[in-house]
């Protein structure tokens, strides 16, 4: 039998077959490739919507970063009120409201970016601490795709100087502080006799009250003056409010000398009362006949951190070198927008061999950097009649000691203002010496910085002009003490100083005879404040011991009797000087945006 044999069928076949199975193949990868293409126009989409959203979101804090930066230093009520012109740009009423045409960054057919700030509020209202928190939102479509980001953030300022919230403080300068050496009565405060305070005090240590008042006499004589213990008057009839780091004590004798006194780093319980926390009252005045007003505080245990006073580094913002030398006469009349570089500049000797630069009669002036030598003292002058006028705009830096005036002599009186040279000062000073202002009638309206030690005396101080509002100030920030005393004496109406005095070493302030009323606050290393109340009356006794004529003035008798609104050293809280302070005080600083919580929509 013959077996034929045919394989043009089973070729057919298997051609078809395959190309079957090449064109479900083909067809899967086409699908598959068509798919991909998708995917990726997806993905890129998704990833060009998310980096335009971020780009909304890098926009506004860029903006708020740059924006926010010339603020620094200004005022804080300038601060609040420009911050709130920044943000008003970009602010809406909430995160459903629609941003208007300063929000639409891109507006295109197939790209659009919109953003919008919101939920504005501060952290801790009330403090010195003026960081905001708010909202950015930042909305972005492309090709129909759209995301949201919003970011929380805080844009952090603080006021400062710290120390401008009490009204008056002792600390301990040192803390945190490089090459500054802690002393042991760091932080202590001393209220001798009837000082009167309204406002909160902050004492880091120990706080003495006694009921005396002192006097005290070039040859480290002394005399205590019956009087009361002081007052602590809190607003609208409140209790103040105070702070003592350690203990409450009074002292009741007059066993420990002046001296002796103001320099205990331990209390003694021989001759210091310790006053517990529930007993405070017993440290102040008893008077109570001045209708709902409380004059002993209640302890509060909040905890303060000062942000340091950086008198050094002001130094650069004054400072200037120049190649011209600016000749003395010049400086005398009006020269407005001159910077004025003086160096080399003969004075004449004094009595106990001191170089005397003096300048009269004012000058004005943009800038102002005037070098001295060892034993150079600049001395500005005026005279009895008018104001000399002294007007830097922009700043002078004194590169050695400053005086200010000069004190009567016999037969003229030293007490008695009309003998004083008259002054107005304007603009901010740095003093790289010691800072003295005797026999002068100043209207001040000026930040002085004293790398030396600061004395006012047989002076008036107030600002420049009473009607204008806020009314100008003085503040002074030392890094040596300031001793204020014998201004104003025997006056029955008190020299009102509108101002702020900062030391990093010891504060000492006398309205026993002087009558003052500071208008600010003090804050220092340590305080000793003495006063009487009511009035005195100048007097002089025969001293056969010594065949001479010496003080022997008159106080007003029982004075626990006398309201404390008659201290001869009054001491008031004035929170404008945070708000409106002048010129060349440290203000806002501390001004960052940071990220809290980032989210993707």
């Amino acid at each position: 039998m013959k077996i034929l044999h045919n394989e043009r069928g089973n070729t057919l076949l298997i051609v078809l077959l395959m190309i079957v199975i090449f064109s479900v193949a083909g067809l899967s990868l086409l699908s598959t490739t068509m798919n991909g293409v998708k995917r990726t126009s997806v993905r890129e989409a998704d990833i060009q919507v998310t980096e335009l959203a971020e780009k909304g979101i890098d926009f506004l804090t860029a903006y708020l970063e740059t924006e926010t930066k010339p603020l620094a230093g200004l005022p804080v009520g300038d601060f609040e009120n420009r911050m709130g012109n920044i943000i008003q740009t970009y602010y809406v009423n909430g995160e459903n409201t629609v941003p208007q045409t300063a929000g639409k960054l891109i507006d295109e057919p197939n790209k659009k970016l919109k953003v919008k700030i919101y939920s504005r509020s501060y952290l801790s209202p009330g403090t010195e601490d003026l960081t905001q928190q708010m909202t950015l939102h930042s909305e972005a479509t492309v090709k129909g795709k759209t995301k949201t980001i919003t970011s929380t953030i805080h844009l952090g300022a603080k006021k400062v100087p710290d120390a401008l919230k009490y009204a008056v403080g002792a600390y301990n300068p040192c803390k945190d502080a490089a090459k500054c050496e802690s002393k042991k009565d760091d932080g202590n405060m001393f209220l001798h006799g009837g000082v009167a305070i309204k406002g909160d005090l902050y004492v880091e240590r120990n706080l003495v009250t006694k009921s005396t008042g002192v006097v005290t006499y070039a040859n480290n004589g002394y005399k205590w003056i019956p009087s009361d213990l002081p007052s602590i008057e809190g607003e609208d009839g409140s209790k103040a409010r105070l702070i003592v780091g350690e203990k409450l004590y009074k002292l009741n004798n007059d066993k420990l000398s002046y001296n002796q006194n103001i320099n205990q780093n331990t209390f003694n319980r021989n001759e210091y009362e310790e006053i517990i926390p529930s007993k405070v009252s017993d440290a102040f005045t008893k008077y109570n006949k001045d209708v709902n007003k409380q004059y002993s505080p209640i302890l509060d245990q909040r905890v303060a951190n000062f942000a340091p006073i950086e008198i050094d580094a002001q130094r650069s913002k004054y400072y200037f070198d120049s190649r011209t030398v600016t000749d003395l006469t010049k400086l005398v009349g009006n020269l407005g927008s001159t910077n004025a570089f003086l160096t080399d500049v003969k004075g004449v000797k004094d009595r106990i061999g001191n170089e005397i630069i003096e300048i009269k009669n004012g000058f004005s002036l943009n800038r102002l950097s005037f070098l001295l030598k060892n034993n150079q003292q600049l001395h500005l002058r005026g005279n009895k009649l008018t104001d000399s006028i002294y007007n830097i705009k922009n700043g002078a830096y004194i590169g050695g000691n400053l005086t200010i005036g000069e004190t009567p002599e016999y037969p003229y009186d030293p007490n008695n203002s009309n003998n004083y040279e008259k002054f107005q000062i304007e603009g901010p000073l740095f003093v790289d010496g010691n800072l003295t202002i005797k026999g002068a009638n100043v209207k001040f309206n000026s930040t002085i910085f004293v790398t030396g030690s600061t004395t006012i005396n047989y002076s008036k101080i107030q600002g420049i002009d009473k009607t204008q509002v806020p009314e100008s100030s003085l503040v002074v920030f030392g890094k040596d003490a300031i001793h204020i005393s014998n201004n104003n004496v025997y006056k029955d109406e008190p020299n009102i100083i509108r101002g702020f005095f900062y030391s990093e070493e010891m504060m000492e302030i006398y309205g026993v005879g002087s009558h003052l009323e500071i208008q600010g606050g003090i804050f220092g290393r340590k305080i000793v404040l003495n006063a009487t109340r009511g009035t005195v009356k100048e007097n002089y006794d025969w001293d056969w011991s010594r065949l001479q004529w010496v003080s022997n003035d008159i106080y007003q008798l029982n004075q626990p009797n006398i309201s404390p609104a008659q201290s001869r050293l009054k001491i008031t809280y004035n929170p404008d000087l945070i708000e409106n302070p002048p010129e060349g005080l440290p203000k806002v600083k501390d001004l960052a945006v940071t990220t809290v919580e980032r989210k993707i929509k």
